[in-house]
């Protein structure tokens, strides 16, 4: 972790937890294989994923949890539960995924999974030229 370091709180969710710990349109901040992380429950559906937003590092346990989206307190960022990806502004990177199973009955973090791919039809243009700076430039 060196010299970025965070002092990882809540369960140890690789070690399991109780499902009834995660309430039905709540949240839980734990951690997971060295990394901090966010149970959401929908319905049937729990979705695992990072606990800070990618934008300043916002705490996302302390967020709204709005449709199938979280929302970071501080600058209103909103991540998918589903994919991890920026779904609004001022945020432009995602944020981790993680699986989820239950075992014994209780539910648990098994690891991170690989980065979203999206693949555009049409090949799309050999090039691209963007005038600004901020999020326009990136």
């Amino acid at each position: 972790m060196g010299g970025d370091a965070q002092k990882l709180e809540g369960p140890d969710l690789a070690q399991g937890i109780d499902p009834e710990s995660v309430p039905e349109g709540g949240a839980l901040v734990g951690h997971a294989h060295g990394e901090a992380v966010l149970l959401v429950r929908r319905g049937a559906e729990v979705f695992a994923v990072g606990a800070k937003c990618t934008h300043y590092g916002g705490p996302l346990g302390e967020g709204l949890v709005v449709g199938d989206e979280v929302r970071c307190p501080w600058h209103h960022a909103a991540f998918s539960l589903h994919t991890g990806a920026a779904a609004r502004a001022p945020a432009l990177d995602p944020i981790a995924c993680f699986d989820v199973t239950t075992r014994g009955g209780k539910l648990v973090v098994t690891g991170k999974r690989g980065p979203l791919t999206i693949k555009l039809g049409g090949g799309g243009p050999a090039s691209v030229v963007i005038v600004g700076a901020g999020a326009a430039g990136s």
